[in-house]
């Protein structure tokens, strides 16, 4: 922590495991363009679920923070408690966009550092967020199928398979009468975090992500409008719920 150039805050947590107090520190911002090291810890993900000296057991924090990657393009905002229906604060957040954050960059609000983590890598891939949102719910509809509880998903990494065989535990959609050639496509693999706290790690081919790009073609989303805007699981759910109503 002693290169971050930002300053930190110090807290005392509660573990809820086993109720010891102990002390915590909480970053409130991530400029990774001033300190490289920031997008490593974001990446870990450890910063945000410190270990209770005692139990061991981890607490996840949510706070107010921000994230700001020039080099990828990136400003996040995470706000723990706002919701995409309150149209109100978003359009007082983007009244102060100049302010602040700086040109040129993509601007979305997160409500938790898995999401904001989330942000790194899907610009470190070169994808649309967008679109990895609309993969999340063929990802959850399909566990949820099997009687599986899911909280949320993820965006992890691109696998470049070697071979054209069937990868376990990955979605394969087809657009073509060679089923088999999908299993040559790129897979976007995702942490998917059930209500029990474990996690499962899911992937979904790139024929899916072409057919979400598709889709934001036909609303009219393919392009940033350069605003603040809430793209999670809750938007990609009514996205995919406004087709069927078209």
């Amino acid at each position: 922590m002693k290169n971050n150039p930002y300053a930190v805050s110090d807290i005392t947590l509660c573990c809820q495991q086993c109720s010891n107090q102990f002390p915590a520190q909480r970053i409130h911002c991530i400029d990774a363009s001033v300190w490289k090291e920031g997008r490593q810890l974001l990446d870990e993900q450890n910063f945000f679920r410190p270990v209770c000296p005692q139990c061991k057991a981890r607490t996840e924090l949510a706070y107010p923070s921000r994230y700001i990657d020039k080099e990828l393009g990136i400003s996040a905002a995470l706000l723990p408690e706002f919701e995409t229906a309150d149209e109100e604060a978003l359009s007082y957040i983007n009244c102060y966009i100049n302010q602040l954050t700086p040109g040129g960059m993509q601007h979305r609000i997160v409500t938790n550092f898995y999401a904001m983590a989330e942000q790194m890598r899907i610009r470190r891939h070169g994808l649309n967020d967008r679109a990895v949102q609309l993969m999340k719910p063929f990802i959850i509809g399909n566990l949820q199928s099997q009687g599986v509880e899911v909280w949320n998903g993820f965006f992890r990494k691109v696998i470049h398979p070697e071979t054209a065989e069937q990868m376990e535990d990955t979605i394969y959609f087809s657009v073509q009468e060679d089923n088999a050639a999908v299993y040559s496509e790129n897979v976007y693999q995702f942490d998917i975090y059930l209500t029990n706290g474990d996690i499962l790690c899911q992937g979904i081919n790139d024929t899916a992500y072409q057919i979400c790009m598709n889709i934001l073609a036909e609303k009219g989303l393919a392009e940033d409008d350069g605003q603040f805007h809430l793209y999670d699981l809750s938007w990609a759910i009514r996205l995919h719920n406004s087709l069927h109503d078209d």
